[in-house]
């Protein structure tokens, strides 16, 4: 192990004082103690009143403890370092596992100034011998457990103030029982890794970007980055939007959850907005924000429409961005979630409301086989007059590890997605980049015409905690049937030794129907199966407009794969896979890539016929090979081939489209729209009648 720096050395380095000191310790961090610690820079900090509380560094080890570091004896900086003890101090010490007593620390906690030469004192450190000395001093003969170590390093950097997993009542029940891993799995989950420590600890000077898989944690990296943004500058307007209406509540909860860490009080929401992306008549957004700023009427969606039918959101952002009325900086800061779901329009108009072009984005690269393309910040903002980009990003920050799945689950579902063990691919990954932006490694061969590749997820990017108590054949299963009666009694029997068996919430189990056409007689067979065991069903399918939880206490969840899309559960059963694997598509490899991403711990898929068995033969060499991919790397006619299918339309996709339109309406709105349409058609059809 080595001695972790944050946000990143090149920030440290900016500091001369900071740059020596750093550079003694990790070249001294064996012989001080310090290779298994961590060493913050300006971080955490803390606002009281109208003043900044930050030390220059802050460094932890299990060894050592912590230790605040300031490089300025001025009476300011004295100040601001006895301020961030104090609060660094009442922080730790309410939580019982950091403590020896009702006021104590297990570990030592002190404020030290340094400083490169003069004369020392009690309190300031001069030059590196004095800093060793000082180190070797404070060194413990044990280290502080590790849980406890954990729990101090989540209270610093944050992560502590994620909403914490509801308790699990764990008595009864073996370390290797599925409850208990569960609970394990939370626990690892809400900490930070250091790609999310690194994207929400930068400042914020200019265009920035994160992306990562779904899953990776970008949703909470902004949130927290938006409220140390507001922290940093308490005068600044502040911008976090989003495309997804129902995020709302969510993102609103963690910034707060976030700003409470750093400032004991919530922040001001006339300075932080969290506006939706468009907005409307009774939700504000960032569209409507901007039309009302500039005195320009904000158009409706139907209003949109009439423009654009295919895009109308891009229409309207389009016209307000060409309006002479359209002026810049209604915020000095612009945070962007789900990027990847907005226009390019719609970008630029965000780039335009924030200050010196601050602006921070995050996106999901590989939402699905289809979108496999990183966005450039050309393509999302435009070229100058020379084909240049228009910006280019000051930051950009990769989030490698994925917390929705198991290692094991990921690479199957990629393996399926991607057609890799199939008759042929379905879709590539045309760079080594590309693998890497996924949090994969090119460990051999060249991605050359008809060269065998081997491309491996490593194991730090994925959570641990579930690989670590099982193997593959445990997490992820797969068993074809004769009938759809064998099938469903053999899912109600495993789900009923998941909940009495295992200690698995019925919440926390998910069924999907892979088999649209037939998932209301397969959902009959599972409730009729389940309530017979005293289980109760959540039938998202039988919800009217969908207007029900995902997941309601003591319920298992049915969903088809549409409805399951951006919720997850531990276990996941998908039945009627046979429905996908007939003859295997692009489209139909996505569905099942999306329902085995689902899946946050185990998952079981069943099916009917040889077309289960096809799939299952997929999934038993994808199981052969893990946790590497290996294939022959297409030629460029199979490449050519692969983008034909990807770009064909069908009846499915018309189906999806409106689904997906029909996620961000109201029902009487989409009523409406689709009475106009079908009004228009019939028109249509009636002229066509009378010129026969």
């Amino acid at each position: 192990m080595t001695l972790q720096i944050f946000p990143k050395e090149s920030v440290v380095r900016a500091s001369p004082d900071a740059r020596t000191l750093v550079d003694f310790l990790q070249e001294n961090q064996q012989d001080l103690g310090l290779d298994q610690g961590v060493l913050f820079f300006s971080f955490p900090l803390f606002r009281e009143e109208e003043n900044l509380l930050v030390a220059d560094l802050v460094v932890v080890s299990p060894f050592h403890g912590v230790c605040l570091i300031s490089f300025s004896s001025s009476p300011d900086a004295v100040g601001r370092l006895e301020g961030a003890f104090s609060q660094i101090f009442s922080r730790l010490v309410r939580y019982p596992r950091l403590r020896s007593g009702r006021a104590s620390l297990k570990f030592d906690l002190d404020a030290k100034l340094w400083a490169q030469e003069g004369e020392g004192s009690d309190d300031l450190l001069v030059g590196v011998r004095e800093i060793a000395d000082y180190f070797n001093s404070k060194r413990r003969g044990d280290a502080l457990p590790s849980d406890a170590y954990d729990e101090l390093i989540s209270v610093l950097d944050g992560s502590k103030a994620l909403v914490k997993p509801k308790e699990r009542n764990l008595a009864g029940f073996e370390a290797q029982s599925r409850i208990s891993i569960i609970s394990r799995l939370e626990e690892e989950i809400r900490r930070f890794d250091r790609d999310q420590r690194v994207a929400y600890m930068t400042e914020v000077y200019g265009p920035q970007r994160i992306r990562g898989l779904a899953g990776s944690g970008k949703t909470v990296v902004l949130a927290l980055k938006a409220a140390m943004t507001a922290i940093r500058n308490p005068d600044a307007k502040i911008a976090v939007t989003f495309y997804t209406k129902s995020l709302y509540q969510h993102i609103k909860q963690l910034i707060t959850r976030f700003y409470r860490m750093h400032e004991d009080r919530d922040p001001d929401w006339q300075r932080i907005r969290v506006l939706h992306g468009w907005g409307g008549a009774t939700t504000d957004g960032l569209y409507y924000s901007a039309a009302r700023q500039f005195g320009v009427p904000a158009l409706s969606l139907s209003q949109a429409q009439a423009g654009d039918m295919k895009q109308p959101f891009a229409f309207a952002c389009r016209q307000l961005l060409e309006s002479p009325c359209s002026r810049s900086s209604i915020f000095d800061y612009v945070f962007v979630d789900e990027a990847q779901d907005f226009p390019p329009e719609f970008m630029r108009l965000a780039l335009l409301l924030a200050r010196e072009e601050q602006l921070v984005i995050a996106y999901d690269v590989f939402q699905t086989i289809f979108d496999v393309e990183t966005p450039t910040a050309s393509s999302l903002f435009g070229t100058d007059a020379r084909g240049e980009p228009s910006i280019s990003f000051e930051e950009d920050i990769i989030l490698h590890k994925c917390y929705r799945n198991p290692r094991e689950i990921l690479v199957c579902a990629h393996a399926v997605g991607f057609g890799v063990y199939g008759k042929r691919m379905s879709q590539i990954l045309e760079s080594k980049e590309h693998w890497e932006d996924f949090g994969y490694q090119v460990v051999d061969g060249e991605l050359n015409p008809g060269e065998a590749v081997c491309i491996t997820r490593p194991q730090e990017n994925s959570p641990s905690t579930i690989s670590s108590s099982n193997n593959i054949d445990q997490i992820v299963q797969v068993r074809s049937f004769r009938s759809a009666t064998e099938e469903v009694g053999f899912v109600v029997d495993k789900i009923c030794a998941d909940i009495g068996v295992e200690g698995v919430s019925a919440e926390d189990i998910l069924v999907i129907c892979a088999d649209d056409r037939n998932s209301n007689g397969y959902f009959s067979l599972v409730t009729r199966g389940l309530l017979e065991r005293g289980i109760g069903v959540n039938n998202l399918q039988s919800a009217s407009f969908g207007l029900t939880d995902f997941q309601i206490d003591k319920r298992v969840t049915l969903s088809t794969i549409y409805k399951a899309k951006g919720n997850e559960a531990y276990v996941v059963y998908i039945i009627g896979i046979d429905a996908l694997f007939l003859s295997p598509s692009p489209k139909s490899r996505n569905k099942a890539f999306t329902a085995m991403t689902r899946a946050k711990g185990w998952l079981c898929v069943t099916g009917l016929g040889m077309a289960a068995e096809e799939f299952a033969k997929e999934i038993d060499l994808a199981k052969i090979n893990y946790p590497n991919l290996r294939f022959n790397y297409p030629t460029q006619p199979e490449i050519d081939c692969m983008k034909r299918d990807l770009i064909r339309v069908d009846i499915e996709g018309v189906e999806d489209a409106i689904s997906r339109l029909a996620n961000d309406m109201e029902p009487d709105e989409l009523e409406y729209v689709l009475r106009k349409k079908l009004r228009e058609i019939q028109g249509r059809k009636v002229k066509r009648k009378t010129l026969e």
